[in-house]
């Protein structure tokens, strides 16, 4: 005879496995875009014509954005819920990086990554 919670049991842990991917995912991912930018620098620097300064402020802004808002972003995780701020988060750096790919400019490099910044210190 099939215990009644079973099939319940058998949901919450695929969920849980779900959730386990996700967060491992955001662990790698995010350490990877400190530096990501830095690797990236020359080849993005020549593909759209930039300049030192411009090329210098595609780690810059990542950084700066990222140090300003991570203790904004723990206070909203204890307002809002860390779950919630979590998803908003490891969302927006996604759609971010998928906008960097497109990204017509320097200017729109530099912004994303500022954007990407931000994002990422709501999902640490």
């Amino acid at each position: 005879m099939d215990h009644p919670f079973s099939a319940a049991s058998a949901t919450s842990a695929r969920r849980r496995a779900w959730v386990l991917a996700a967060v491992c995912m955001a662990a790698v991912a995010l350490p990877l875009s400190f530096s990501g930018g830095a690797v990236a620098t020359p080849a993005i620097g020549r593909d759209l014509h930039g300049g030192p300064v411009a090329m210098n402020w595609i780690t810059n802004a990542f950084m700066l954005a990222f140090g300003s808002f991570l203790m904004a972003a723990g206070a909203l995780a204890d307002q809002f819920g860390r779950k919630r701020v979590f998803a908003i988060g490891v969302g927006g750096f996604t759609l971010m990086s998928v906008a960097l790919a497109f990204a017509p400019s320097m200017l729109a490099v530099d912004l994303l990554r500022a954007a990407q910044g931000l994002a990422a210190a709501a999902a640490l």
